[in-house]
């Protein structure tokens, strides 16, 4: 059985009900149906009234918590109950929610390393779905399914773990029976976790299967790249007229990775680099790799482009896949 460890504490969203200032501040104007918020890292969405009731949903772009100060315009003059995502805080009057709420948008509770492998495949896996979706045959039929799924898993995933740091505001006359409104879905602290963890889990298997039954090598493996938090980034430049490449192997994964730098050089052309393999390089972290190019006279012209893979293994509890990033990457001046 998996455990579930919190290596961030839980943040709770607290709501202060007194009137010191704040840096930011989002107005809701009850009558015009507006919200504005003065500061780019908070994000006011969603505005609905429904007769005397009044709801909206303030979002944070930051991953620590953040606090602003939510104020009313055109309220009724009356004292209203406060809901903060659908918990009862307490009561105001009109005049007081004017000078405004105090709230703390919690920052993240997912740990940045489940966060890098999810958001490094936003893009990959819708891209290779969309080049091979209109494919018939039955490989690719069943891959393009796994990268539909891993594409929902991703975007489930990150949404979640927004929403997280998000908050949905009620308020409506004291006493008053609310009406129903509808909001993104916002998990607890415990739920977000799991759910991204899990959504980690899911494309470590749906790595490890399409590794293991695909059997064509090319669809294979450009399967698993699109499934794989991993980049491969070469730069190929000649100094002082001498070449050199500068190969870099990105660890977006949520778990260390190891593997090989290989490349191809024209013949008669060599290398001085060593160290090309790689082990247990962290998540976040990256592999370097400096390839100098030594030619087989002074006077030889340097190759226009280096093809360079790297060839990974992934390997997570039981489930294991192995990939070959490629590239080739043409010199500049």
């Amino acid at each position: 059985m998996r455990k579930i460890f919190y290596t961030a504490p839980i943040l709770l969203l607290a709501a202060i009900l007194c009137g010191s200032a704040q840096a930011s501040t989002v107005t809701f104007d009850v009558v015009g149906k507006t919200l504005n918020s003065d500061t780019t890292t908070i994000v006011a969405n969603k505005p609905q009234v429904e007769g005397d009731q009044a709801g909206c949903w303030v979002s944070s772009t930051l991953l620590d918590p953040q606090k602003f100060t939510l104020r009313y315009a055109g309220l009724k003059p009356d004292d209203y109950d406060i809901y903060v995502n659908g918990d009862f805080i307490g009561k105001k009057s009109a005049r007081a929610m004017a000078d405004g709420i105090e709230l703390t948008i919690p920052g993240t509770i997912v740990h940045p390393d489940i966060m890098r492998c999810i958001k490094a495949l936003k893009d990959k896996t819708k891209a290779e779905y969309k080049r091979i979706e209109k494919n018939s045959e039955a490989e690719h039929k069943r891959a393009g399914w796994t990268l539909s799924q891993a594409s929902d898993w991703v975007r489930a995933g990150i949404q979640r773990e927004e929403a997280y740091r998000s908050a949905v505001v009620l308020i409506a006359p004291a006493g008053m029976i609310l009406s129903r409104m509808t909001w993104p879905t916002r998990t607890d602290a415990e739920e977000t976790v799991k759910g991204c963890t899990n959504t980690c889990w899911l494309l470590q298997q749906a790595r490890a299967r399409m590794y293991s039954v695909i059997k064509d090598p090319t669809l294979r493996n450009d399967v698993v790249t699109a499934l794989t938090p991993v980049d491969l980034a070469v730069t190929y430049r000649t100094d002082g007229g001498k070449p050199r490449a500068f190969v870099q192997v990105i660890n977006n994964c949520n778990f260390p990775i190891s593997g090989e730098v290989k490349y191809s050089l024209p013949k008669g052309w060599k290398t001085n680099a060593k160290a090309l393999k790689f082990n247990a390089v962290p998540s976040g972290k990256t592999f370097k790799v400096l390839l100098n190019l030594v030619g087989p006279s002074k006077a030889a012209v340097p190759p226009l482009s280096i093809p360079v893979s790297a060839n990974v293994k992934l390997v997570q509890q039981n489930f294991t896949a192995a990939v070959d990033l490629k590239t080739e990457t043409i010199a500049y001046p």
